[in-house]
């Protein structure tokens, strides 16, 4: 349903934007020519339409100026997922993916605004969820068994090499996973107080916070988030290493061995290293290496050593 209500967004935005969402006979010319389709109603009419562009190309034409953000690799990531799971029944992934859907259903809600108007706010429709789900068993556990009996492991290693194929910046953003944690807390005296309000703890006062006390609020705190499996002292991927490298030493740009220095060092000491299989079951399966935040001091110690 939300692949649908992206089309629908995408295209509403080319007509506004007087973009024509169509498929092209020749994407070149001065004076274009649109395919049409044809379609057969139960009573026999034809009903003939031009060719729209489906979510991938909208996805595509709309993001070209600025790609690869959260949002668009959101979309994305659900898009495939529909394609493969389309006229299945598989609820034992609904848990796994429940962060990303719940990011989908804000991000298009904030879309709406932006593009559009707060006429178009879908809040009052889509206020809050009630969820009987307790206690997630880990996605790759859960997965195997029940789906490899419906024939659907191709569904789980699509989930999985996505997920790894995203940038850590993506992975953390709210807008491609929202993920919370929900505490109960005391009831509140009035009958008529909220069952459940979201508050970012940063943007209260200290004199806030002590009021409100049993007032049956929940708090998101602010926190640095890890990929499953990984330890949290490996927070650097091999991007973030060589940002962090060029932030912190003034000489490393200049310097062009770079992928010596960093054997040497991990030769020295591995543990400095933290590789990530997909499926830690497999050690043949697709991997992603993460750095120990003390790398960055052993790479200062080379490089006051060679100036």
């Amino acid at each position: 349903m939300m692949c649908i209500a992206w089309t629908a967004f995408f295209h509403a935005y080319c007509l506004k934007n007087k973009i024509k969402p169509w498929y092209r006979k020749k994407e070149l010319g001065k004076k274009p020519r649109f395919e049409y389709i044809t379609e057969k109603l139960p009573d026999g009419t034809l009903i003939k339409d031009k060719k729209w562009w489906e979510l991938n190309r909208c996805i595509n034409e709309f993001f070209k100026e600025k790609p690869d953000t959260a949002v668009q690799k959101n979309i994305e990531f659900l898009s495939g997922l529909r394609n493969l799971i389309v006229h299945r029944n598989l609820p034992e992934l609904d848990a796994s993916i429940f962060a990303e859907c719940q990011a989908c259903i804000l991000n298009f809600n904030n879309y709406l605004k932006k593009y559009f108007s707060d006429k178009q706010d879908l809040s009052n429709l889509l206020s809050f969820s009630i969820q009987i789900f307790n206690n997630a068993k880990n996605f790759l556990e859960a997965s195997n068994k029940e789906l490899k009996n419906k024939n659907a492991t191709e569904v789980v290693d699509f989930i999985k090499s996505f997920r790894s194929s995203l940038s850590t910046q993506i992975l953390e953003s709210s807008e491609y996973s929202f993920k919370a944690v929900l505490f109960q807390v005391k009831n509140h005296e009035s009958k008529d107080a909220l069952a459940l309000k979201f508050i970012h703890e940063k943007d209260l006062t200290d004199e806030q916070k002590e009021q409100l006390g049993n007032m049956g609020i929940v708090l998101i705190k602010e926190k640095q988030s890890f990929l499953d499996g990984v330890p949290s002292d490996y927070i650097y991927t091999y991007e973030c290493l060589l940002n962090e490298l060029k932030n912190n030493i003034s000489e490393f740009k200049r310097n062009k061995n770079f992928h010596q220095i960093k054997k040497r060092i991990l030769e020295k000491n591995p543990k400095l290293k933290y590789t990530r299989h997909l499926d830690p079951n497999n050690s043949k399966s697709s991997k992603k290496d993460y750095y120990h935040k003390e790398i960055i001091n052993e790479f200062k110690k080379v490089y006051s050593e060679t100036t």
